[in-house]
């Protein structure tokens, strides 16, 4: 499966149409539908659900516990005023009056930005039908359904503490995915006295 810096660098400039459906091509859901399969093993997933009949992107906000296939690789984050999206987050969007339409918006986050924008790679947005980098404000945000990260190497060494000259307790299995705590430097904690070099967590 591909990393999400990989995915991110495949979509660029490419028009995702995931199911194939001849009146609406090119949808922003398309892109976060290869996103999921591509990056997570989740094939077929529908936005479509009892509580979202019109598969609406925004509907991935308001009804994340009624998918299943997302159970325990994301979790659901508010927009606050000091949140800032993280590379691979993928973001939601509700219906705000002048930035979107009924169906909301959805679009991966590339990791850059800051309290008052932030960067990312959005399909049908702004006249674009394929996928594009684009600069956004908070307007509408209502927050990201973040993906736990995978660990890209095998057998990496989880320390007592930030730094090698902490001993080492246990390993993780490439693949595996885990929830960042906390950061220190390039040291990420993964539980209680548990961290591990951030560089191969994606």
């Amino acid at each position: 499966m591909m990393t999400k810096s990989d995915f991110l660098k495949w979509a660029n400039g490419k028009k995702l149409d995931y199911d194939g459906v001849p009146s609406q091509p090119y949808q922003c859901v398309d892109e976060i539908k290869f996103y999921l399969e591509k990056c997570y093993g989740i094939k077929n997933f529908s936005f479509t659900t009892n509580k979202n009949p019109h598969g609406y992107a925004k509907g991935l906000w308001y009804n994340f516990d009624d998918y299943p296939q997302l159970k325990g690789k994301f979790i659901k984050i508010k927009n606050t005023p000091d949140f800032v999206p993280q590379k691979g987050d993928i973001v939601e969007w509700g219906t705000y009056d002048g930035v979107t339409g009924v169906a909301g918006h959805t679009a991966i986050a590339l990791g850059k930005g800051n309290r008052s924008t932030f960067y990312s790679l959005d399909q049908n947005w702004g006249g674009k039908y394929y996928c594009a980098e684009i600069k956004h404000n908070y307007k509408g945000v209502l927050g990201v359904i973040r993906p736990l990260l995978k660990c890209t190497t095998a057998n990496l060494n989880v320390r007592s503490g930030a730094g090698t000259n902490h001993p080492v307790v246990d390993e993780l299995p490439k693949g595996t995915l885990v929830k960042p705590l906390e950061y220190k430097g390039n040291w990420a904690r993964i539980g209680e006295n548990k961290w591990c070099f951030a560089k191969y967590l994606d």
